[in-house]
């Protein structure tokens, strides 16, 4: 006869079960699981809090007190023993469920990622260079406050929420209001990069 082990960790963890209580043994086979246990006191005290709670509470009260003490938190106790998904714990299922769906949606390196147009704080040096496919300046648009030092000096044009900057040999048609190879924005100004 051979036994197919699908996981060392069944081998090894231990299953906690009462099989009786001073002289009285307990007609169950097997006896009783202190995870069923755990189960059926956590939903009796939860449905003890609930009870008191205003509108949960009434709901609550028309059950009968049989129903309400016994039968439901055996129910639960039965199913959260019986059951494993995704080869977990009821319990252990339900938090990672719970914390899945109040955590950002987006991550990246465990940290959240902020959506497509949502603005980023960034308050540190950002340093940008250019690779094989282009040696110059990347289009970028920077909200202040913040210091942009360029490379090489740049044609800086004032716009109304802010400035505009292209490079130098760029600029025929117009005088620029300045060249400039820095720039700090004040709080509220944009400055847009063109190529």
């Amino acid at each position: 006869m051979s036994v197919t082990v699908r996981s060392y960790q069944r081998v090894f963890r231990v299953d906690w079960r009462i099989h009786h209580i001073d002289r009285w043994v307990l007609p169950i086979p097997g006896g009783l699981p202190l995870r069923t246990l755990g189960y059926f006191v956590g939903t009796l005290l939860a449905i003890l809090i609930l009870d008191g709670l205003p509108l949960v509470g009434d709901l609550i009260g028309a059950l009968s007190p049989p129903m309400r003490y016994v039968l439901i938190p055996a129910a639960v106790a039965a199913l959260g023993s019986q059951i494993a998904p995704d080869g977990r714990s009821a319990h252990r299922y339900a938090l990672t469920w719970l914390a899945f769906g109040l955590r950002a949606r987006r991550r990246s390196a465990g940290h959240a990622v902020p959506l497509e147009d949502e603005p980023v704080p960034f308050g540190g040096t950002l340093a940008l260079r250019g690779d094989e496919r282009w040696a110059g300046l990347a289009p970028a648009r920077v909200r202040g406050p913040a210091r942009i030092d360029f490379p090489t000096p740049m044609a800086l044009r004032r716009r109304r929420n802010g400035w505009q900057a292209s490079p130098v040999e760029r600029e025929r048609r117009r005088a620029p209001d300045t060249v400039a190879d820095a720039l700090d924005l004040e709080q509220g100004e944009v400055l847009e990069v063109r190529r």
